[in-house]
């Protein structure tokens, strides 16, 4: 399924495990706030935390406090979000940043969790601050093109990817996701350059290699989008959108027990997705099986049907609220 071909957020490990690098956990502060620091190393986090907001209650100030603040809220959205409660990781974000409003560090610890919550607006705004304070930061341009890109802002989206590959060019992630930015806005030329120098820069993958079968797919030079797919295929023979996309070539060429074989292989790898659903029934059609072929195509209508409305419905989360 080219839904399970690796995102942009998944290329870019260095922005979608925000939260889980290392942090210094240097505590040297008064008062309760140094017994937040006992308690942070003996692990419970949770105390610690109060004690340093205890703190910062009465002395806002106090930088230390504040670092500490932000260590232990971070550690407590972590296993939040390891444990797969995304709300209770936000909560506590948002929580350390009522006691440190202007950190960049905990802004785009912020925007990367609420784009992955898909609170694209929320994530926009919070690396937009955390880039006024931290101007020229690569990752943050890097996460800022990303959230761009799921707003559909295709143009930022674009100068931003550029503007983060002026200071990584070799950067064989971004390369893909500009890609990847060019073939949405139809600018299918720059987008094959881009999969291609993503290539060359890292020949061990499967997405530029997917996706350039997929541009050679819809232009119809179906030996070319077979090569590519192969290759992807060579290093997941489980990819679903190779498997589609090479079953929907060799349909397009008539050769349908072929097909049959990919489009099989695409439906077990990726059930949900209605184009191989789509080219199965139409291929037992071909080859006269008619009860199985319908079938197919049922699956196919009813999967379209429920993308549609889940798509409806992004789009009415990603439309501004009109104000009176």
């Amino acid at each position: 399924m080219r839904l399970l071909y690796l995102s942009i957020l998944q290329i870019l490990v260095g922005v979608i495990v925000a939260l889980s690098r290392p942090t210094v956990w240097a505590v040297q502060v008064q008062g309760g706030a140094a017994d937040g620091g006992a308690l942070l190393k003996a692990g419970k986090t949770a105390e610690a935390r109060e004690a340093f907001e205890a703190r910062l209650a009465t002395e806002p100030g106090d930088t230390d406090a504040g670092a500490a603040e932000l260590a232990a809220s971070e550690r407590l959205a972590l296993e939040a979000r390891a444990a797969g409660n995304m709300d209770e990781a936000l909560r506590a974000l948002l929580r350390a940043q009522s006691f440190v409003p202007h950190n960049a560090h905990l802004l785009f610890d912020l925007g990367i969790l609420e784009d992955q919550m898909r609170l694209f607006h929320d994530a926009d705004k919070s690396l937009a601050a955390a880039a006024e304070l931290d101007p020229g930061n690569a990752m943050l341009l890097y996460a800022q093109a990303r959230v761009k890109m799921d707003l559909g802002q295709l143009d930022p989206a674009k100068e931003k990817m550029q503007a983060y590959l002026k200071l990584r060019p070799d950067d064989a992630g971004a390369h893909y996701g500009l890609g990847r930015i060019y073939r949405l806005g139809m600018e299918f030329d720059k987008a094959q350059a881009e999969f291609q120098r993503s290539i060359e820069l890292q020949p061990t993958q499967t997405e530029s290699y997917y996706e350039l079968g997929d541009l050679a797919l819809k232009q119809g030079n179906f030996a070319e989008a077979i090569a590519q797919f192969s290759k992807t295929l060579e290093r997941d023979s489980k990819h679903g959108g190779a498997l589609e996309g090479a079953g929907e070539a060799y349909f397009k060429q008539k050769q349908y027990e072929r097909a049959k074989t990919f489009l099989e292989r695409a439906v077990a790898a990726a059930p949900n997705y209605s184009p191989s659903h789509y080219y199965l029934g139409l291929t037992l059609a071909r080859l006269g099986r008619k009860e199985d072929s319908e079938r197919e195509l049922e699956t196919a209508a009813k999967l379209a049907d429920a993308e549609n409305k889940n798509a409806a419905m992004q789009y009415q989360l990603l439309t501004p609220t009109a104000t009176p």
